[in-house]
């Protein structure tokens, strides 16, 4: 905790345009703490801390970057369960978001980043970077039945709750995160 304090940080999740945006970001913002949420990780030049809510999936992931050589990365690996290749477990976080792109952005303020962008986490019903087509199942708390409501609701109340937090995050990613949090 506090060890990102005054460091800014870019959160990359999985929706459709993540590897512009990051190359947007980093353009303008200078030694970034990067990120990664779930399989897109496997794609990233860089990854600093890499997160999933699907921890058993998380090792995977990791084997499948570790077959190509990054040098020597010292990536922390964050989850909500502990598994010997956790770095970090937050069993004990509440709430926590349930979208891995939010609970991202959630570990980065707890671990004090000044400064949090959003790319690949528009909050809406888009395709991820590897589909052509958007999720027929999961509409990121924007679905037209209302189901999903709970899902911007927690994290609209989150941030009223936790004074300074909204203010830290912007949104490359377009959608809601970029109306709600504002671009950059």
């Amino acid at each position: 905790i506090g060890s990102l304090a005054g460091r800014s940080v870019i959160v990359c999740g999985n929706a459709s345009g993540v590897f512009l945006q990051l190359e947007i970001a980093q353009a303008q913002i200078d030694d970034p703490v990067i990120f990664a949420c779930n399989d897109v990780g496997m794609y990233l030049p860089t990854v600093d801390h890499w997160v999933s809510l699907h921890h058993d999936k998380l090792r995977a992931w990791r084997d499948v970057r570790w077959q190509e050589s990054h040098g020597h990365e010292t990536t922390k690996y964050h989850s909500v369960d502990r598994r010997p290749y956790i770095d970090y477990a937050w069993e004990q976080l509440t709430p926590t978001f349930v979208l891995t792109g939010y609970f991202a952005m959630q570990i980065a303020w707890i671990l004090g980043a000044e400064h949090i962008v959003l790319c690949g986490c528009p909050g809406d019903a888009v395709p991820r970077f590897f589909e052509s087509s958007a999720r027929e199942d999961f509409f990121y708390g924007s679905g037209p039945t209302g189901r999903e409501d709970g899902i911007r609701l927690q994290l609209i109340k989150e941030m009223s709750r936790v004074a300074g937090f909204k203010d830290a995050v912007r949104s490359i990613s377009g959608g809601f995160t970029q109306n709600y949090f504002g671009g950059v």
